[in-house]
């Protein structure tokens, strides 16, 4: 879809929030929302610290500017703790305002996440952990975890790979951030028993502390992160499994952060990967570097292919798509061919929206080429 983005005007309204927390908060606790402005603690969990009133109410107002979005959420201090706004939606979305005039925001938290309890379905295939390993150049150690459909032959033809960042977010709801995963194994599954896409196995690469460094080639800790999967987790992949080594049978895979270091890997490595599915990615974090060395770059397709998505309510990162997409066609990858975008309306930065477009991505990737 080709959508253009609106702009925001400078003129400033005036959002009231209305808090009312009708459930317990544990002793000795505190409630906070958090959100994509300064006034509501920039996505830090432990962000705005609520003033609740005996009766458990809280208001106050923020200044927002007209034709902008507003995301937040209530949480007790982390992303497990998120608050429950409506019982049929567990684990929460992000509750969302399009501002177009002075508006009155009333929500009522009936629970919590921690609270609740969140099933980590079974897993189709199999999964297996990785040893430890060295991490050269990186502060936090770690393994991998790789996935294997049910159709894995040891012996049979070579499986595709996909290099999957924040590995922790893949397989498992439980495990996953805020307990909502990308449902990897059943999308890959299905794809497989159709015929869409070819074998193919899942390496989940974790996340740490150091995530925004490190998903960012322009970094030192980037760079040794990229050098780590090039040099230390592709090689122990390629020697355990029976995997193609064609770059045209790899693919890096990631969202926000992550898929900008996948995009970033595509053309560093194109020895070895010519596929990056890149969902929601932050380009703006890079203060227009990434718009620079692409422009400058003589990178070239060939045979390189590249999903590209960005949300609706993520505004940054919808921009900064509309700009990335104009400057790809510019410079060589062509539509439909060996590129594809897609822009989703009302779509908010989370997992669950991720999960509902991997499927475009895996089968742009893997599927067969328009000529």
């Amino acid at each position: 879809m080709n959508i253009q983005h609106n702009a925001p005007t400078d003129t400033i309204c005036k959002i009231h929030f209305d808090f009312s927390i009708k459930t317990e908060i544990p002793k000795g606790e505190n409630v906070y929302i958090t959100g994509n402005l300064p006034e509501l603690g920039s996505w830090n969990p432990v962000g705005r610290k609520l003033e609740l009133q005996k009766d458990g109410t809280c208001s106050f107002e923020v200044p927002a500017r007209k034709g902008s979005i507003i995301e937040y959420k209530i949480t007790r201090g982390s992303w497990k703790t998120q608050g429950i706004y409506d019982s049929n939606i567990v684990p929460p979305d992000n509750l969302v305002i399009k501002v177009g005039k002075e508006r009155n925001m009333h929500v009522e938290i009936v629970g919590w996440l921690d609270q609740r309890q969140i099933d980590s379905d079974p897993v189709i295939g199999r999964l297996v952990d990785s040893p430890e390993f060295a991490c050269h150049g990186l502060a936090h150690k770690r393994p991998v975890q790789v996935w294997l459909p049910e159709t894995y032959d040891e012996s049979g033809e070579p499986a595709a790979v996909i290099y999957m960042h924040d590995g922790q977010n893949l397989f498992e709801p439980g495990k996953a951030f805020a307990g909502v995963d990308w449902k990897v194994d059943e999308t890959a599954t299905r794809l497989i028993r159709s015929g869409e896409i070819p074998d193919c196995i899942v390496v989940g690469i974790p996340n740490s502390p150091a995530r925004m460094q490190e998903l960012n080639l322009f970094t030192n800790e980037g760079k040794a992160y990229a050098e780590f999967i090039v040099n230390e987790v592709k090689p122990w992949v390629e020697k355990n499994f029976n995997v193609s080594k064609q770059p045209g049978d790899n693919a890096v895979i990631g969202s926000s952060m992550g898929g900008l270091i996948s995009f970033q890997m595509l053309y560093a490595y194109e020895h070895c990967f010519s596929l990056a599915g890149c969902l929601s990615t932050a380009f703006q974090k890079t203060n227009g570097q990434i718009f620079n060395q692409f422009s400058r770059n003589c990178f070239k397709p060939l045979e390189a292919r590249l999903y590209l998505d960005a949300g609706e309510f993520e505004p940054p990162i919808a921009r900064a798509y509309f700009d990335m997409m104009k400057l790809l066609k510019e410079n060589g990858f062509i539509e439909g061919h060996n590129l594809m975008g897609y822009y989703e309306e009302k779509a908010t930065h989370c997992e669950a929206r991720w999960a509902a477009r991997l499927p475009l991505a895996l089968k742009f990737l893997f599927g067969k080429k328009i000529i």
